[in-house]
């Protein structure tokens, strides 16, 4: 089996090659170590399990270095300012296995030399929310039916779109396949004009009661962890952005999340969707 590639990504872009003694080369790991909690109702003999909750993942890791003491310093130097800026700052930089990635705080460390003539970092990254996200993009353009197309001066559009037949569609219906254990969160980038944002996921209705005009975006993010102000809102023309957040329609739970295996995604198809489905799993594959 091929080894993965494996990358440690700070929040500003900075990349550590984890099999690289010219970044940081890990030595140990624990990136598979996978724990769902029961919660219980005891009885005198044994116990009900109400549900399984799980807790932030802490990742056991020693990094090890070699070279020059002036190599082994400027490296070391590199990886702990990347972690400490983001500690510091509280924006997390992410673990990447291949496809698949963690979002990380590393922010456990001890430095020292071992006897065999490496300096080694032992630490811990620290997973506050304790999956493995594989991103997978499904780009729907509007119906060639739909009169006039699709406007092409709207910015952030690509007119390519490189999946236009990847996926198996009818009039106003696209079939895909969730290839996850869990439901998914998902963000939804929506291009205008329209008059609302209106589409279903196995028929669970999402709607928001606000206009597109031409060159406008809206963006719909399920995810919890990410700040209220990125859950719902619209790019304007110039860059500018507008929350949103207070028309989603009082009937609709726009926020739930994509049920695993097979979806239908139905909509009128007058304009075009991009879908980023988050597909969660305990472990990398």
């Amino acid at each position: 089996m091929a080894r993965p590639l494996l990358t440690y990504i700070s929040s500003r872009g900075t990349v550590f090659n984890l099999h690289d003694f010219q970044s940081a080369k890990l030595y140990e790991a624990n990136f598979h170590k996978v724990e769902w909690i029961p919660e219980t109702i005891k009885h005198q003999f044994g116990t009900t399990i109400t549900r399984f909750t799980k807790d932030p993942l802490i990742f056991d890791v020693s990094f090890r270095f070699k070279g020059s003491y002036d190599q082994r310093k400027q490296q070391i130097d590199d990886l702990m300012f990347a972690a400490e800026y983001d500690v510091a700052h509280q924006k997390l930089g992410r673990i990447c296995w291949n496809d698949e990635y963690i979002l990380v705080y590393f922010n456990v460390s001890d430095t020292h030399p071992t006897n065999d003539g490496y300096t080694e970092i032992e630490g811990e990254f620290y997973a506050p929310y304790p999956f493995w996200i594989e991103e997978q993009r499904v780009q729907i353009r509007p119906s060639e039916e739909h009169e006039g197309g699709y406007p092409q001066n709207v910015k952030g559009y690509d007119p390519s779109y490189p999946y236009e037949y990847a996926y198996p569609y009818a009039k106003t219906s696209t079939i895909i396949t969730v290839d996850s254990a869990l439901d998914s969160n998902f963000k939804a980038t929506i291009y205008g004009p329209t008059n609302d944002v209106t589409f279903s996921i196995n028929a669970h209705v999402y709607k928001i009661n606000h206009a597109l005009r031409t060159g406008q975006i809206m963006v719909l993010d399920t995810r919890q962890n990410i700040p209220l102000t990125d859950k719902i809102y619209i790019i304007n023309e110039d860059g500018t952005r507008k929350n949103v957040f207070d028309y989603r329609d009082p009937d609709s739970d726009v926020f739930a999340k994509i049920p695993n295996g097979s979806v239908i995604i139905n909509y009128t198809r007058t304009y075009g969707i991009d879908f980023d489905i988050f597909q969660e799993r305990s472990a990398p594959k």
